[in-house]
């Protein structure tokens, strides 16, 4: 769950930062076996075949069997291309008794390493993350990408929950389209920049340290206000649509600490206790009705979970 960026503006060398979180639903699943060719199991078997071609090519492996068991839905702002690439190259490589970093498993795919190190990091050792951006300023040869160093990495309360909202029949921004969107806008505002940086630091982080539900939730909110505003020209709004901009402000208006929009959304989070998770989570339910899916989640304190089937 991507939560928002920092710097949009880069005057300090060092552009977009961000802070997520992993959580444990929805999940994905997936098996690898040796094999003398590329076969699929179960869905979105173009998309494995294309990542996991890239895999065999790059590290010169024959082939394998690869089935999907469970999947994450994909392009709804919950980093689902991301996890998919690096739990297909961890999979591949390990199967074959390769270990190479995850960060260099990452790179081969080019998952993260344009704007964003959380994805790489909540697969690698979960929790909540704070990424320090992406270099400016430092000329890399061609071919060769670098993931953003997570510069915060902490425990999320077990007490809190979170309400995920997916509305339906939303227009989703991914690839070339997400691409133009950011080049498309200009630098942000350096006070902008200052006031997330400020809110993080010094509301957000230390709320999260003592456990201060309410202002975590502040925080998060204003922040996913700021942002929106500076992506409303490409977005239509602080939320990427309607219903999530409605969704956003029902949650708020039943309690909700904080809500905001996962990376280009569609989905919307909204933070609050366990003991009060089933009660927001049937309102959301029956406000949404058929035009969304809702679930509740918890943070994940740790990494990806693998292992060897007999």
């Amino acid at each position: 769950m991507h939560l928002g960026q920092l710097d949009l503006n880069g005057s300090l060398n060092r552009l977009y930062g961000g802070l997520g979180l992993a959580i444990d639903l929805p999940q994905l699943e997936l098996t690898a076996q040796k094999s003398n060719h590329l076969s699929i199991l179960g869905s979105e078997e173009k998309r494995l075949e294309k990542i996991s071609r890239k895999y065999l090519e790059y590290y010169n492996l024959p082939g394998a069997k690869i089935e999907l068991l469970q999947s994450l839905p994909s392009h709804s702002g919950l980093g689902s291309g991301t996890q998919l690439a690096l739990a297909l190259g961890f999979a591949l490589t390990r199967v074959y008794g390769l270990e190479p970093p995850l960060a260099e498993i990452a790179a081969v795919t080019d998952r993260e390493s344009s704007r964003s190190g959380i994805g790489v990091a909540a697969f690698e050792q979960g929790g909540f993350l704070i990424d320090g951006g992406m270099r400016t300023n430092i000329l890399k040869p061609e071919g060769l990408f670098e993931v953003p160093p997570i510069i915060v990495r902490t425990t999320f309360p077990e007490e809190w929950a979170i309400i995920l909202a997916l509305p339906y029949k939303e227009e989703k921004m991914f690839g070339q389209e997400e691409v133009s969107a950011f080049a498309s806008l200009p630098p942000m505002a350096e006070d902008i920049s200052g006031m997330i940086c400020r809110l993080l630091l010094l509301k957000l982080l230390p709320s999260l340290r003592e456990k201060d539900l309410l202002g975590f939730g502040q925080a998060v909110t204003e922040i996913q206000k700021q942002i929106g505003n500076h992506f409303a020209p490409v977005q239509g709004g602080i939320y990427a649509s309607k219903a999530g901009a409605d969704a956003a402000a029902y949650l708020l208006e039943q309690g909700a600490a904080g809500v905001g929009q996962s990376s280009w959304g569609p989905t919307i989070y909204a933070f609050t206790n366990q003991d009060k998770k089933a009660d927001l989570l049937e309102k959301t339910r029956n406000f949404l009705g058929k035009k969304g899916q809702v679930w509740t989640a918890s943070g994940r304190n740790q990494g990806a979970s693998w292992g060897w089937r007999e």
